[in-house]
């Protein structure tokens, strides 16, 4: 058998017809991988139609901070400590940190981009905009002054969006190696050109469904996180075991792939899905404490199955707003028949 030629990494590995080909073999990922380690040689890659995207989701996101500021100036929001704003920088830089230990380990070892993304950097990439506010603002005593939770989840929604827009920008990695090498270990093969695109049209979907639910909740808002966990950890596992195990595939399509909506031929696999059912188990039984026990029952015996379906048919890349609607509005349904826990 002859080897695989080598690819050119101003042609490869771009596949609009099957972007997950790269998959087929180890030697093929690497190879591309190799190729073009940083993303940025494809001369077929959109990059213009990220600049445009850039263009119009930056000013958004600067007006969305300007506007929670002026919300606070004029007292109807909260205000956020410099604690808690601390906390946020303090977990960018962390996950900055981790991005470059993992983008080494991936060239060093031969290390797939999906195994790191999902299994290492996921959590921190995905869940500090919820997790501060809703989570560890309070186990870290800085309730006072720290502003409410929908005044801090709406203003780390937009930082992060600017955060962002400033670390995975093509046109500012390609000026800021540190940067070129960290996205690295996120910027999936099969997801390039759109992975910034993608990230943040993801993270604004889940915004806009959570922000309701977190102001429905209440002093329950904590409740949100269970979708949220659900989704980091569920959907986390479901990639990383899809690819080393899955024999059994399904297809998805993407929001936005190639020029076109609802497109591209992307991979899904039953086995991958077992593990959102299974983390889905394990998540309500960590909050189990938070429900009446009929209320747990009838959780227990809905939000699993719904959660893995909610996965399975949502877009590539946008599983997390799916998931977001679904387990909230579960959650909601029987808690408010159902009350909570005193």
């Amino acid at each position: 058998m002859n080897p695989t030629p080598p690819l050119d990494p101003a042609s490869a590995p771009l596949d609009t017809e099957n972007p997950m080909a790269v998959h087929s073999s180890r030697e093929r990922y690497f190879q591309a991988l190799r190729a073009d380690p940083y993303g940025l040689e494809n001369k077929n890659y959109d990059w213009e139609g990220e600049n445009r995207f850039v263009m119009w989701v930056g000013p958004m996101a600067i007006l969305g901070v300007a506007l929670t500021f002026l919300a606070q100036y004029l007292g109807y929001a909260s205000a956020i400590s410099i604690y808690t704003y601390a906390l946020f920088g303090i977990w960018i830089v962390v996950e900055l940190i981790g991005k470059l230990i993992f983008s080494w380990a991936i060239l060093r070892f031969s290390i797939k981009i999906n195994y790191v993304r999902k299994l290492g950097l996921r959590p921190w990439r995905k869940l500090k905009t919820y997790v501060i506010p809703l989570m560890l603002i309070g186990i870290l005593g800085l309730e006072k002054g720290s502003g409410g939770e929908v005044a801090a989840v709406i203003m780390f929604t937009f930082l992060d969006v600017l955060k962002t827009i400033g670390t995975e920008w093509n046109v500012i990695r390609r000026k800021v190696p540190v940067l070129k090498r960290a996205f690295l270990s996120w910027d999936r093969i099969e997801d390039r050109p759109y992975t910034l695109r993608y990230d943040i049209m993801e993270d604004l979907l889940r915004f806009i469904v959570y922000l309701p639910f977190i102001c429905l909740f209440g002093k329950s808002a904590l409740l949100v996180m269970i979708p949220n966990l659900i989704n980091e950890f569920g959907d986390g596992l479901a990639e990383p075991v899809g690819i080393r195990f899955g024999k059994h595939k399904y297809r998805t399509r993407s929001l936005w792939y190639n020029g076109k909506f609802w497109s591209g031929n992307f991979e899904r696999s039953y086995e991958g899905s077992a593990a959102v059912f299974i983390v889905s188990m394990i998540v309500l039984l960590i909050f189990r404490q938070e429900f009446d026990p009929t209320a747990f029952v009838i959780l227990f015996a809905t939000l699993p199955i719904s959660m893995t379906l909610a996965e399975a048919i949502s877009p590539h890349t946008n599983d997390g707003p799916a998931l977001a609607l679904v387990g909230c509005s579960i959650i909601w349904i029987v808690t408010h028949y159902f009350p909570l826990i005193a």
